[in-house]
């Protein structure tokens, strides 16, 4: 990008100081297309395993878990820079350091590029090893499964290195274009996986080869909006500096700390139950998996918003804006995640038999899952929040020390011998709940200022009370449906979604709000 003169900076920090710079007046669109573009993801996250399933059969859909599984250790090596760094491209816009604004995002570039290149060779070494430690249980699939981690290893180091754009377009708070770009990119993946399944013997290796050509594609489209959005962005590597390439290393490795451990735990235990009891296993353990994951990734579309927007009102000295921001994104996100797994918990195993069919469809699984994740989900705004205020450095010490200590603790009673499906269930969610369910959310109290019984009060206590009547129709639905009353378990089900609906339309959205939707349905003058 052509450096820019001195006079157009000046006017580009004039047309941004007419701007929202914390990124308030965008959050509802965002939030729109993010969760719009989700649906995408559900959509392939859906049908793929299916197809799999029926095409190649259960041990392959286990081999690409296994994969994924695999590769996930990689996320390790970008030392949890990836678009974090929008935290401080938020700040400085918003304060109009434009200078050091370019001094973190060129710096950026140049870490991710080296991360990049660590990654590929990292990939290298994952292909060549695996046979020497899991060729006796993945046994004719070892070769394989090969395939499959190199070539999603590969995607992983593409997106690695345009880690800094997507920074750039969050620290913009250009979500919108953020998640539209990844919306493509599963659209286009799953066009290219299909098309190996149905038209070529490479089976899921060939799947890892279209997601590959995917990513390619679309990360590189991220530097063409970047040149178009990002106008106080000069790329200029000579403007990259040793102390600030240290200073985002230093904030990436504490929110890896902060993000890492659930990642590193669902990993290990997945790569654990294909020793203990074979792939197969695995593909029907990440299903029920897959099913709160969707939700997961809802309340993160929505969470991860929260950093550079936290940035932005540290930069502005607004602190009691950010103490009403906790309070009231962690309410809404536990006012989504109730019903969603709520619903799960109780019909969860429905969808799974009709999704993937009777075999997959274990219900105690599913109800330790999704009753499981609750608090840890509905609470992702912790440490969303202190990575903007960048106080997530000792906290995340913490929590990757905690996590796996009980899990350790878990591991221990349960052994390794006599492994269930539960069990590995239980070995997740545990430790989940400690760490991210209470000992993350009552720091951030603390850090806050805030009264851990009032947050309780306001975030959780209020939206489980609004949430009754749905989980009261849902069971009765359900208990319906077990006694072939079709027809009214529906009635029922669609009662508990409407009756939901006004109560969050009168407890939840804002008086403002309302008004100007009565307005528009010509319900209110």
């Amino acid at each position: 990008m052509n450096k820019k003169t001195d006079d157009n900076v000046s006017n580009d920090i004039e047309n941004i100081k007419k701007d929202d710079l914390t990124g308030q007046d965008r959050f509802a669109w965002n939030l729109i297309v993010s969760w719009a573009s989700q649906l995408v993801l559900i959509f392939s996250g859906f049908i793929m395993p299916r197809l799999v399933d029926d095409k190649v059969g259960q041990a392959a859909l286990g081999i690409w878990d296994f994969g994924w599984s695999f590769v996930s250790y990689l996320s390790l090596v970008g030392l949890g820079m990836g678009a974090c760094f929008n935290r401080y491209v938020a700040k400085h816009r918003a304060a109009g350091e434009i200078t050091l604004l370019n001094n973190v995002a060129n710096s950026a570039v140049f870490v991710q590029l080296i991360f990049s290149v660590v990654t590929i060779l990292c990939t290298v070494l994952f292909y060549t090893l695996l046979p020497i430690y899991f060729g006796e249980s993945l046994a004719e699939n070892t070769e394989i499964a090969q395939w499959v981690v190199l070539f999603l290893g590969l995607s992983v180091a593409v997106r690695m290195s345009s880690g800094s754009a997507s920074g750039l377009l969050t620290g913009y708070h250009r979500w919108d274009i953020h998640n539209a770009l990844h919306a493509g990119d599963s659209l286009l993946s799953i066009t290219l996986m299909v098309a190996a399944l149905y038209f070529t013997n490479l089976g899921v290796a060939g799947m890892a080869i279209g997601y590959l050509l995917s990513t390619i594609v679309f990360e590189s489209l991220r530097f063409v909006f970047v040149y178009k959005i990002c106008k106080e962005f000069n790329f200029n590597l000579r403007m990259a500096n040793w102390n600030t390439c240290r200073q985002m290393l230093k904030f990436g490795i504490k929110s890896m700390l902060s993000n890492i451990p659930p990642i590193i735990l669902l990993q290990t235990i997945s790569i654990m139950l294909v020793s203990a009891i074979g792939p197969a296993a695995l593909a029907v353990f990440a299903r029920p998996m897959a099913l709160t994951k969707q939700i997961k990734t809802f309340m993160t579309k929505f969470t991860l918003m929260l950093t550079p927007t936290t940035g932005s009102m540290q930069g502005a000295g607004d602190i009691k804006a950010v103490q009403a921001l906790f309070i009231n994104t962690t309410k809404l996100s536990f006012a989504f995640a109730l019903p969603s797994l709520g619903f799960l918990f109780i019909y969860g195993d429905v969808i799974l038999n009709y999704w993937m069919g009777p075999e997959y469809a274990l219900w105690p699984l599913m109800m330790i899952l999704a009753c499981g994740q609750l608090l840890p989900m509905g609470q992702d705004t912790s440490i969303r929040i202190l990575m903007g205020l960048n106080q997530h450095g000792r906290i995340s010490i913490v929590a990757f020390i905690a996590i796996f200590v009980f899990f350790g603790i878990g591991l221990y009673f349960s052994g390794l011998g006599d492994w269930e499906l539960t069990t590995a269930a239980l070995l997740f969610v545990i430790p989940m709940n400690i760490v991210y369910g209470f000992i993350v959310p009552i720091y951030t109290c603390r850090e806050l200022k805030l009264s851990w019984f009032g947050y309780v009060h306001n975030s959780f206590i209020k939206p489980l009370i609004y949430i009754l009547p749905f989980l009261g129709l849902l069971s009765w639905s359900r208990h319906l449906y077990q006694s072939n009353e079709i027809l009214t378990a529906s009635l029922f089900l669609v009662a508990a979604g409407l009756i939901t609906l006004i109560i969050y339309f009168v407890y939840l959205v804002p008086v403002k709000m309302q008004n100007k939707l009565l307005l528009r349905l010509k319900l209110s003058s």
